[in-house]
């Protein structure tokens, strides 16, 4: 009588599979520790202050606000400002008035308004970066123009808008044939979000394009060059009190379709 064990098809196809996974083993083994990391993300990546919200106010009063995104990060972020303004006892689309460059007013509620204050940008430079209006782009661009995140910043372009991107780096018709033939990826940047002008717009030459506002980490929302805020007027017929909540949002793809923006009074 044979002692032993007997296995069935199925069994010995599970051991030669064993041994296959073992061979592999053999023939590939690892050759280094394993490292882990962990990356803790601190604070937000633009600072807001603000300044010249008053306690009380007179009917019919202006309110100069000065709201100052800080950039925080190692690269260019665009930034709009969001701003809410509630009132607790009254309709307020008729009451308030913001004076802010381009933007626009939501309306949420008979007691609640948003505003969202710039178009799709300013882009804050990154920090300890400061250049003032004026400055050519080609003092610019010897300073950051051969900085890696260049292309970051334009493939969020392309992401977020792509029709801007098209018009902005591809032959279009919404930038300038000097823009849209420059090898700077800076160049076509501050143009999508604003930032550049120049006497010749046909001309490459970056030293012929300068900034029309500061590309700087500190911005004011939105007083353009002058960077002395913005305007909002407490109708004379106002009356209750007036709730103010602001915070800096990244550009959400140019707003809802639809968007009703305007240049001038929100």
């Amino acid at each position: 009588m044979r002692d032993g064990i007997k296995m069935g098809p199925r069994a010995a196809f599970f051991v030669a599979v064993l041994l296959a996974a073992s061979a592999v083993g053999i023939l590939t083994p690892t050759l280094s520790n394993t490292v882990t990391k962990d990356v803790q993300v601190t604070g937000f990546a633009v600072a807001l202050t603000v300044d010249g919200i008053p306690d009380s106010v007179a009917p019919g009063d202006l309110i100069r606000v000065v709201a100052a995104m800080t950039n925080s990060a190692n690269r260019p972020v665009p930034a709009i400002l969001r701003m809410e303004v509630r009132n607790p006892n009254n309709t307020i689309p008729d009451e308030v008035t913001v004076y802010a460059g381009c933007g626009a007013e939501e309306v949420v509620s008979g007691t609640r308004l948003i505003y969202y204050i710039g178009w799709h940008g300013p882009l804050l430079a990154p920090k300890g970066i400061s250049f003032a209006a004026g400055t050519s782009i080609a003092t610019v661009s010897g300073s950051i123009g051969s900085a890696e995140y260049w292309a970051t910043v334009l493939h969020e372009v392309q992401e977020r808008d792509p029709a801007g991107y098209e018009s902005l780096v591809e032959p279009g018709l919404n930038a300038s044939l000097g823009v849209r033939n420059s090898g700077s990826s800076l160049l076509k940047a501050l143009n999508y979000y604003g930032m550049v002008a120049s006497s010749n717009p046909a001309s490459s030459n970056l030293a012929d394009w300068t900034l029309t506002t500061v590309f700087s980490e500190r911005f004011v929302a939105f007083g353009g060059p002058s960077q002395d805020g913005f305007l909002v007027e407490i109708h004379p017929q106002s009356r209750g009190s007036f709730s103010f909540k602001l915070w800096a949002e990244r550009p959400d793809a140019l707003g809802i379709p639809h968007h009703p923006y305007t240049c001038g009074p929100l």
